[in-house]
């Protein structure tokens, strides 16, 4: 049955056995799938120079100490640019899709994330200022997003090779409120309580309140900012592993924040929930699915420090010296920081940067890795999906390079989606300011009401590629799909709403898309896509369609924004 609300959704396939609605559901269904591990390296020589040119041969790949059969290798030491990346943008009007050409025609693309939630107000500027160097050197063409970080993931400026938008963007940013205490105000803190617990005196019978409860206090406060800002952050790294699993190849994540509250990699089993409530750590679920989400959606992570240089408590100095205690707890909260971004950055194969100013020097050298890489998968011959962390090794004939590559995963097994659950996530990414989801790839055109059309029409096609298909044992595929199209109000800038007026529900449609295909049929889904078409009556006015697709077989999703504007002779498109 096909839900509607305020429009009709429709499927415009030819083949005959693939409808919208109920179909008979089959007796029995296996999933066709295998387990492929991807793995980028990274290679540089005594120098800290790229290498290039190397082949399969060169390469070894360990899993637990076990060598692998390597299925499938790339050299992206040599990519180019192709004339199609150099074109983007140059679309039809109102042709839309949620992964530009310039992205699929290159070999990497790379997002840079803010992290003012997690960054001092003071660390802001400097490197923002920096930020802005890097871009205005930064030769046209590398396919970049620009993201910020507040109490929510926004996006200022989507993939372009375009350097001119993205120093456009930075420049316009707009630094953002910020949780982290510097260290001088933590040790404010500390003698604030040290000084009321002397004012108070020793305690007495009636008084039960221990000198290092007020302290206690302060540390449960700080304990709820952690989990506050772990969830917050797991949330935007889930968002941005949504948005760019469409595109093809390498993605780089440039992290810059003073405080990461994350961690990943095998250290995860020597800690559990209870510890994020005192540490920048994740719980050990929580973290343990943030990196096989980044890692499903290859992405290496860079994370940038912007502490810059550090020299106070630059050793473990003697607890008698003066300040000792307290230099002695900066320099070990220091260097298990500089620990946690090792691993984070080992776990995904990127490279992290702290002790240093340079910024610039940081982004560069990260794009150079992002560009410049060799791509190896195998399957693993471990068939045992117990949730432990696998490491993986990479080793090179040769003598004396240095390798950046991610160093495991954890072995979940696939699970079945509930229903319920999948509902929520689509949800989610339909809403405001969400960026675009890439996991399913979309492309639509949007047709304007005309004189013999009064509503708008939506024709989509969804990319077969992603979507898990179940066959049954007469050799027929299925596929179930929830496709969902809401019409946002999309005010002129500067306008402002009228509070006197209780909002109105979006207009929107939804509706099941169900697959059940023979083989034939199936091979031309394959070749021409998952086509429908949907249409909904809009007021005039200025619109941000947004059409979500999401797989209940895997709960992969895609998401796509069109604006338009109805009631007058011209749309508004990418």
């Amino acid at each position: 049955m096909v839900h509607s609300f305020g429009g009709r959704l429709v499927v415009s396939l030819l083949c005959p056995a693939l409808a919208l609605g109920q179909a008979a559901a089959p007796s029995t269904t296996f999933t066709v799938t295998s387990r492929i591990v991807s793995v980028d390296v990274v290679v540089r020589d005594g120098y800290g120079r790229i290498v290039r040119g190397l082949t399969e041969k060169d390469f070894r790949v360990l899993e637990d100490g076990k060598e692998q059969k390597i299925d499938f290798f790339r050299d992206h030491t040599h990519d180019v640019m192709t004339e199609r990346a150099k074109t983007l943008g140059e679309k039809g009007q109102l042709a839309f899709s949620n992964v530009d050409a310039g992205g699929e025609a290159t070999n990497s693309v790379n997002i840079i994330l803010f992290d003012f939630f997690n960054t001092a107000p003071q660390d802001q500027l400097y490197a923002r200022r920096q930020m802005i160097r890097f871009l205005e050197a930064l030769p046209p063409g590398r396919q970049t997003a620009l993201f910020v970080l507040g109490t929510r993931l926004r996006m200022l400026q989507s993939f372009t090779g375009s350097t001119d938008r993205l120093l456009a963007a930075a420049k316009a940013m707009r630094l953002g409120p910020s949780t982290v205490e510097t260290l001088g105000e933590q040790q404010q803190d500390m003698d604030l309580v040290s000084k009321f617990a002397s004012e108070m005196g020793p305690p007495s019978p009636s008084n039960n309140t221990p000198k290092g409860a007020m302290a206690d206090m302060f540390a449960s406060q700080s304990g709820q900012d952690v989990l506050r800002a772990a969830d917050i952050t797991k949330t935007a790294l889930d968002q941005l592993a949504a948005a760019v699993s469409g595109y093809p190849g390498r993605k780089n994540l440039f992290w810059l924040a003073d405080t990461f509250p994350a961690y990943g990699g095998p250290a995860l089993e020597l800690h559990d929930a209870a510890d994020a409530m005192n540490s920048n750590f994740m719980s050990t679920t929580d973290m343990a699915e943030a990196n096989n989400t980044e890692a499903s959606a290859q992405i290496a992570i860079y994370p940038i420090s912007l502490l810059g240089l550090e020299v106070g408590g630059s050793g473990p100095e003697s607890d008698t010296a003066p300040n000792g205690q307290e230099l002695k707890r900066q320099f070990n909260t220091r260097s298990a920081m500089h620990e946690m971004l090792n691993n984070l950055a080992d776990t995904t194969g990127g490279h992290a940067s702290f002790g240093t100013n340079d910024f610039a020097g940081a982004l560069q050298r990260g794009f150079e890795d992002g560009s410049n890489y060799y791509s190896l998968a195998y399957r693993p011959e471990n068939h045992n999906w117990n949730g432990h962390f696998r490491k993986i090794a990479v080793k090179l004939e040769q003598r004396g390079y240095s390798l950046s590559y991610r160093r495991g995963y954890y072995a979940f097994p696939d699970l079945p989606p509930l229903a319920a659950e999948t509902g929520s996530l689509l949800s989610a990414a339909m809403q405001p300011n969400t960026p675009e989801a890439t996991m399913l790839l979309l492309r639509a055109k949007v047709a304007l009401p005309d004189a013999e059309h009064a509503a708008v029409r939506v024709d989509s096609v969804i990319d077969p590629g992603n979507v898990q298909f179940l066959i049954d044992a007469r050799g027929r595929r299925h596929a179930r799909l929830l496709v969902t199209l809401v019409a946002l109000p999309d005010p002129e800038p500067g306008s402002k709403a009228d509070e006197t007026k209780a909002p109105l529900p979006p207009p929107q449609t939804s509706g099941m898309y169900v697959v059940d295909v023979d083989e034939a049929a199936f091979r031309k889904v394959l070749a021409d896509g998952m086509p429908a078409s949907q249409e909904m009556k809009l007021s005039p006015g200025r619109y941000r369609l947004r059409l979500g697709v999401c797989d209940l077989n895997n709960r992969r999703i895609g998401t796509l924004d069109m604006p338009v504007e109805v009631g007058s002779a011209a749309g508004i498109g990418h």
